[in-house]
């Protein structure tokens, strides 16, 4: 009833964006005022009660610029699946965090909806610029989900350290404040995951105890600098990756080695009384640390890992943490995705699980995927799993992105998963095939040739992947380089996740240009001919999923996408709370255009 009320209050809004842009004078700026003031009043009174626009009606039905008869949109979408009953009763959830307002993370211990960033995002995607553009116009397009609980979500945390006295004795973990290096404490934070911070209790007293000494900014001193902890979510346990001011791992010595001998000794001991106590309470009736890895990073500035794999050395314990696949069980045996601390990984997985679910849904079955900024291949590898247990396999999936350290967690992974979703044979690590049969990766010209005559339209289309292993690729490149590589070559569907800044500019460039039916369709870029710069890299996609962790920069490149000539129209916006009680929100934006020939088979 109250959503009635202010059904014409937002109405207005809407104009009054587009009006704000033409503002000029102060005299404009008093008339929006008292156009914002009247609206207000005039919706919740009786007569504005009785003039508001009329709802639409549940039985009709709205036909998008597509052609396809749509119903309504309702409250709750089987692409999301957190129900909105849920996100409400985590949104009124308070946090009783003790650090609040000390510490920067978070800004609000409730309401975590009401943040400034989801209101204007709101206000964005409810503008008429883009509902004008929308497949189907509607109130409330972008939908808000909180697809975690709001305390313990987070398993992985990075921590300054500073040291414990002014003698340099021991070391304390912590954020720094807004606006300054000062750190704030945080021993028993609510949003980590207990074993965080268990692991940095440990951490603390090992550290006093062999007389750690902590980096000084002022004066560069060798020393730990920074700590990263994450949870391996199948057993509880934790990698630790303790960051060294230092060039080289022998000058962190003789402290890292006293330090991890002092962890691992703590460690034990809290463990053996753990079980002697039958402690089930705690959760720490195992030794908790899965392994310990050493960065080091002598650089200026506030960047916590250094570029370059020489920084990195493995001190203790296996190389990967493995998680399970969104939307399978680890009973299941779908496979698990193996994450080193070299790589991103996600702080909230449990909330991004639920991201990843929602673009696997928006691929669609039998689809050929491009994934760019595809970090481990995480959402290109659900979406494989999904439509494969729903019996529309994908065609083929192929990931691509810049830290030449993914490919390794990304070969790890797909050797878990059963043979029939990769479509390629698991390869033993560290053995050899003795004889490998080569034929089985080679194609003979005359297989080429009937590939190329099954299109009756003369495009030269082919069943197998690129690298003839299976159905699944990675490229070490760029975004921009990838595409100019080929990577979107006969995809339909292009999944992107970059980081704040947004698409690369010419990624941007290539999905606003216009289908071109005459380009040959190929999923090999040796087929193409003329000039480099006419080819259309993006050329047969016309589902494009944007999962976006910076709204401003959504927000630009949205509106480039829109008021472009390449057609596109936007589907869905959903933002989820990744991280409750920050002023943070992660969109997943669906657009669509028409499909410029029939899906090749």
């Amino acid at each position: 009833e109250n959503e009635k009320h202010r059904h014409t209050s937002i109405v207005c809004s809407k104009y009054l964006i587009d009006f704000t842009s033409k503002l000029q004078t102060p005299k404009m700026w008093a008339l929006l005022l008292a156009t914002i003031i009247f609206s207000t009043e005039y919706s919740s009174s009786p007569v504005g009660r009785a003039h508001a626009f009329p709802q639409p009606s549940s039985s009709s039905a709205f036909t998008s610029s597509f052609g396809r008869e749509r119903q309504p949109h309702e409250n709750s979408s089987p692409i999301i699946s957190t129900a909105p009953q849920t996100t409400a009763r985590r949104d009124s959830s308070p946090l009783n965090c003790p650090y609040f307002q000390q510490c920067p993370g978070c800004i609000t211990s409730e309401s975590y909806t009401n943040v400034p960033i989801v209101n204007s995002a709101k206000l964005f995607f409810s503008s008429s610029a883009i509902q004008q553009k929308a497949i189907e116009p509607r109130d409330n397009f972008y939908k808000v989900v909180i697809p975690s609980e709001v305390r313990g979500w987070r398993t992985q945390a990075k921590l300054a350290v500073k040291p414990k006295s002014t003698w340099g004795v021991g070391c304390v973990f912590g954020l720094y404040e807004r606006h300054s290096h000062d750190i704030v404490e945080i021993p028993n934070c609510v949003v980590h995951h207990p074993h965080i911070n268990q692991a940095m209790d440990i951490l603390q007293r090992a550290s006093y105890n062999v007389k750690t000494p902590a980096w000084d900014e002022d004066t560069g001193s060798n020393g730990l600098r920074y700590v990263q902890i994450s949870v391996e979510r199948i057993t509880g346990k934790v990698s630790m990756t303790l960051v060294w001011n230092a060039n080289n791992l022998k000058e962190c010595q003789p402290h890292l080695s006293r330090l991890i001998k002092e962890c691992k000794r703590l460690d034990r001991g809290m463990a053996m009384t753990a079980e002697n106590n039958n402690d089930r309470q705690s959760g720490v009736t195992s030794e908790l640390f899965h392994s310990v890895w050493c960065h080091t990073n002598d650089s200026p500035g506030n960047a916590i890992f250094a570029r370059g794999e020489k920084n990195w050395h493995p001190m203790e314990g296996p190389e990967f943490i493995r998680e399970v696949i969104p939307g399978t069980k680890f009973k299941d045996r779908q496979g698990l995705l193996h994450f080193n601390p070299m790589v991103f990984r996600q702080g909230n997985l449990d909330g991004f699980d639920e991201i990843a679910m929602h673009v696997a849904k928006s691929v669609g079955g039998g689809s050929k995927v491009c994934e760019l900024y595809a970090g481990i291949g995480l959402l290109g590898l659900t979406a494989l799993t999904y439509w494969e247990k729903k019996g529309d396999a994908l065609a083929w999936v192929r990931c691509s992105d810049e830290n030449p350290n993914n490919p390794r967690c990304f070969k790890r992974t797909l050797n878990s998963m059963p043979s029939n979703v990769t479509g390629m044979s698991k390869e033993i690590p560290g053995k050899k095939n003795r004889k490998p049969n080569r034929k089985q990766n080679e194609v003979s010209l005359d297989q080429i040739m009937k590939d190329m005559l099954k299109d009756n339209n003369g495009n030269a289309s082919s069943t197998h992947s690129r690298d003839g292993r299976g159905k699944t690729s990675y490229m070490v490149a760029s975004a921009a380089s990838a595409l100019h590589q080929g990577q979107a070559l006969g995809a339909d569907v292009m999944i992107v996740d970059p980081p704040r800044k947004g698409l690369e500019e010419e990624v941007l460039v290539q999905l606003c240009k216009p289908h071109n039916p005459k380009q040959l369709y190929t999923e090999d870029p040796m087929f193409l001919e003329g000039p480099h710069y006419s080819i259309n890299w993006a050329n047969d996609v016309h589902t494009l999923i944007y999962v976006s962790c910076g709204f401003d920069a959504l927000a630009s490149d949205c509106d480039r996408l829109l008021k472009g000539n390449a057609g596109w129209k936007l589907e869905s916006a959903t933002g989820y709370i990744l991280f409750p009680g920050s002023n943070h929100v992660e969109t997943v934006a669906v657009f669509k255009r028409k499909a410029g020939r029939e899906r090749m088979i």
